[in-house]
């Protein structure tokens, strides 16, 4: 991350965070509709009695957690697009003098975003999805896997 900060243009790293926004709402879109062709298809075998309403409920869940995620990400897709940065890197943006300061503030966000991701792969590890709320613990959000009830809390599975 400090490399990219550090040495790539700021219209470059809007575009990038766009690019990667798009195709993971993209992605999320796939599974979305592919979730409701599912509930579609249970909704008959509900109905007539081969699935308890149980297996309809908990896919509808999971479609509205992951379609949740997906309009989330569309909104940060747009916020993006809205955003305007100056041309250059960052530092050409930052006065000299103050220069070493915001290298160091910048070590600082690196280290808590490694520091997050870490927290992250060590719950995947341990049984948890990764999947959780922020908290005083994480150094980044935790991103949508789909697994969200209609409310946001984490759905059963």
């Amino acid at each position: 991350m400090e490399q990219a900060v550090l040495q790539r243009d700021m219209s470059l790293l809007k575009r990038e965070a766009a690019d990667t926004l798009a195709a993971l709402g993209a992605a999320h879109a796939m599974v979305t509709s592919s979730r409701l062709a599912q509930i579609q298809g249970l909704r008959h075998q509900v109905r007539v009695g081969q699935l308890p309403d149980q297996a309809l409920i908990a896919l509808v869940t999971d479609y509205q957690g992951w379609q949740n995620d997906q309009v989330r990400l569309f909104d940060s897709l747009a916020m993006v697009l809205r955003m305007r940065v100056p041309e250059g890197t960052t530092l050409e943006q930052v006065d000299p003098a103050l220069r070493d300061q915001a290298r160091a503030h910048l070590e600082a966000l690196s280290v808590e975003y490694q520091r997050g991701l870490l927290m992250q792969q060590f719950d995947g590890q341990n049984g948890h999805d990764g999947h959780d709320e922020p908290d005083e613990n994480d150094g980044i959000e935790g991103e949508g896997d789909g697994a969200n009830g209609p409310d946001g809390s984490e759905a059963e599975g």
